[in-house]
């Protein structure tokens, strides 16, 4: 069973109705994972709502709705530069990229413990490891997730049947970055949505502690090392990351 949590009910029916197409059950609820207190209380409400039939020994019984595959992928951008962006949107990013990880990461991984079965996954973003003007917010709510992720897959290193997977991709062709231009797309176009579903579920099932897309991006990460700043700035410059987000126009 898949079950889906947003802010906006209208998505959130639509893709469920798609994934029912299917032939997967699925339930939405909904729920802004930047709100400690109503993840909390969303997460009772499907331990109590969802029930799981299973079939064992030939007999058949109802379990509780255990969550045992959490994929946290919610996150927002404003694309504004420190100066211009407003406090409140400055602090809602923070709460949903990266404290929200805390809420639902802190919520139902004792349960997975617990049943020494499960699997916490974070779409993150290369911006984690190399950040960009004029998504100050992102960037930073992205570095914390990441370190988040570092530190919780490092302490589960101990934990047998629980495991975590970071995902670092490079941009998406999606709503959420509309408008960001590189200098060179085909050298570095944008990723696909499937493609990063598609690798991100291979990952899962080899157990895979990070994975990064595509492979190029792990040239990005050695010369970041072993540059020093002054090479890298004209790098971005080059590159066109630098300006990139001048002509954002994504859906915050």
């Amino acid at each position: 069973q898949i079950i889906l949590w947003g802010r906006t009910e209208k998505c959130l029916k639509e893709t469920t109705e798609e994934i029912r197409m299917m032939g997967t059950e699925c339930h939405y609820f909904i729920c802004d994972v930047g709100n400690r207190e109503e993840v909390y209380r969303q997460a009772k409400a499907v331990r109590e709502k969802v029930k799981i039939f299973v079939v064992t020994s030939n007999l058949l019984f109802l379990q509780v709705g255990d969550i045992t595959i959490l994929v946290n992928n919610a996150a927002v951008v404003h694309g504004k530069s420190l100066m211009d962006s407003d406090d409140d949107a400055l602090l809602k990013s923070q709460h949903i990229n990266t404290l929200g990880q805390f809420w639902t990461t802190k919520e139902f991984l004792p349960r997975m413990l617990e049943l020494q079965n499960g699997h916490i996954v974070c779409l993150n973003s290369v911006l984690a490891l190399s950040a960009i003007p004029g998504a100050i917010d992102y960037c930073t709510s992205k570095a914390s997730s990441f370190a988040f992720m570092e530190s919780l897959t490092l302490g589960l290193l101990d934990c047998p049947g629980v495991n975590a997977t970071t995902v670092l991709p490079f941009h998406t062709s999606t709503e959420m970055f509309q408008g960001m231009r590189i200098r060179f797309p085909s050298l570095f176009p944008p990723l696909k949505p499937e493609t990063v579903a598609r690798r991100t579920v291979e990952a899962v099932q080899m157990n895979q502690a990070f994975l990064l897309l595509p492979w190029t991006m792990h040239v990005l990460v050695i010369l970041k090392s072993i540059l020093p700043q002054a090479a890298l700035e004209e790098i971005h410059k080059f590159s066109g990351s630098y300006t990139c987000m001048n002509t954002f126009k994504g859906r915050t």
